[in-house]
Order: C-alpha cells, then structure tokens, then sequence
C-alpha cells in the first residue's frame, strides 16, 4: 500500500460522510501531486489545544527553516503537510513526528548527585 492510499484509508476512516471523504481524498491525491514529500501529521505532535490549526511554535519552526512548505488541514486534527526539499522534510519529521523519544541509555538507574551540579550514577544499597 503507498502512502497515498494510507492517507486516504485514515481520511475514510476518520471522516465519517461518504462525500467528505471522498472530496477529502480527491484533495490528497491533488496535494500529493504539488509536493514531492508529504506527511500525514494527525498523530504528530504538532497540533494546537482544540486540533484546530498547528501550534504556534511549529509554524515558527517552519518559518525559520525558510524551506517551502504547505500545510492542508481536512478536519479536527487531521492534515497534510507537504515539502519541496526533502532534506527540511527530513528534519521535520525528526522534530515532530515523536520518533525522538527519550530512550534509558542503560538499565542503570540515574538520579542528580546531592551535593554536585552534576549527574551520576546511583547506586542503591
């Protein structure tokens, strides 16, 4: 299954009127063919309180990379957003797809040392 036929699996799923849905995925076959890379980002972490539009502080985030960027939103927490430069495609997902999640670099329990600044190991007794 390509990625365009995720996206319209989700988008039929999630909108529930057959013709919303099915406008919504003539949409994304449409924006598809604009942008070279395109994301789903309904499960990103880049929605604002209400799932109504995109944080404030993606949208600066987008601005400051200066890459061409276009943002599609179908319904409550539901988009597209499309690039023209795969490598600001890249950094984007990176930031906001929640892939970079903080992983224990060892089984070794961690806790900041009483008396440093710094962190060391812990070691219980």
């Amino acid at each position: 299954m390509t990625e365009l036929e995720e996206f319209k699996t989700v988008i039929v799923d999630t909108i529930r009127d057959e013709e919303l849905a099915t406008s919504a995925c003539h949409e994304a076959e449409a924006y598809a063919k604009l942008w070279p890379v395109v994301f789903m980002v309904n499960d990103w972490d880049v929605w604002n309180e209400g799932r109504r539009a995109l944080r404030l502080q993606v949208v600066r985030w987008l601005e400051e990379e200066g890459a061409s960027y276009d943002f599609h939103q179908f319904g409550r927490g539901l988009g597209l957003v499309g690039f023209k430069d795969r490598e600001a495609a890249r950094q984007f997902k990176r930031r906001w797809s929640g892939e970079r999640r903080v992983l224990s670099a060892s089984r070794q329990d961690w806790n900041p040392h009483p008396m440093k600044s710094t962190f060391e190991p812990y070691y219980p007794n």
